[in-house]
């Protein structure tokens, strides 16, 4: 059955119309990741999913994208580092994984060196901070300590690091304003269809995840490569204002006048460096 297709303004689209299209798709689970396949659910609903139904909305009122990677600050002290480094010599001699067990050991007293002093007042320190903070409640810090002692504190070797990768949130933003009666109930049938698809469906004992959505930005019949491009969204808000001029008015029908449609969207996954075509600039970009 071919999906259900509703347009707002009802006017004839043509190759000069800018409009935003969104397709609710049936959600298909990615599986568990491994090595050989990564999962995920933007490319098995891609490829399996069918269209339930399609919206044609003109442009928002704002279009934008922010592209988000995550970083942060990481801090790791020498000592921290040196114990981690004594901690895998020990490793190794267990398993056998370094012949020279010894000359690695060696290597790591000498690079102590000098700083035995401050390292011995260091582990000094930190035992009767701790000592003393769990018999009085306190909470003195090892540099509180040591800047006081020798105006010195434990050098974090800060450092900014990458952590992690984001999902992409969008909002958008239409003024709906019915000119018929015909349009009156398209609207009004485009609120409710998208109500429903972003709703989860009930069974006996399980919920079934919502729909998720296409989204396009599109002149005449194909894509605005100028403009961002989208992966798989789930819509998570739907706000609908049916005072959208800040007063209550209706027609003869019953329809609101003016309404105001608030939807928000999250990808399904992150953007990454190659889901960008470098040979083809002719292609739409995340």
């Amino acid at each position: 059955m071919a999906a259900e297709v509703l347009r707002y303004p009802l006017d004839i689209i043509d190759a000069s119309t800018d409009y935003m299209f969104i397709e609710a798709l049936e959600y298909k689970f990615g599986g568990l990741p491994s090595f050989s396949d990564s999962g995920g659910a933007n490319s098995a609903t891609l490829n399996a999913a069918q269209v339930q139904s399609t919206i044609i909305l003109p442009m928002p009122d704002s279009i934008a994208a922010v592209n988000r990677t995550g970083w942060g600050e990481s801090r790791i002290s020498a000592l921290a580092g040196a114990g981690l480094k004594a901690a895998g010599i020990a490793l190794d001699a267990i398993s056998g994984n370094n012949p020279d067990i010894q000359g690695a050991a060696l290597a790591e007293v000498k690079g102590i060196g000098n700083q035995y002093t401050l390292l011995r007042n260091y582990v000094r320190n930190r035992s009767q901070i701790g000592i003393i903070n769990g018999l009085t409640g306190t909470n003195i810090s090892l540099n509180d300590v040591l800047g006081r002692s020798s105006g010195q504190i434990v050098n974090q070797n800060l450092e900014l690091l990458f952590n992690g990768v984001s999902l992409r949130p969008f909002g958008f933003n239409w003024d709906l304003v019915p000119r018929s009666k015909e349009e009156a109930e398209i609207v009004r049938e485009i609120i409710v269809t998208l109500k429903r698809s972003m709703s989860a469906r009930r069974t006996t004992a399980f919920l079934t995840t919502p729909y998720v959505f296409r989204l396009t930005y599109r002149k005449g019949g194909g894509a605005n490569r100028f403009l961002n491009k989208f992966k798989l969204c789930a819509m998570t808000d739907i706000g609908v204002d049916y005072t959208g001029s800040g007063a209550y008015a209706t027609y003869e029908s019953g329809s609101p006048v003016h309404y105001r449609l608030n939807l928000s969207f999250t990808e399904l996954e992150p953007i990454y460096a190659d889901d960008f075509n470098q040979s083809d600039t002719e292609q739409q970009e995340y």
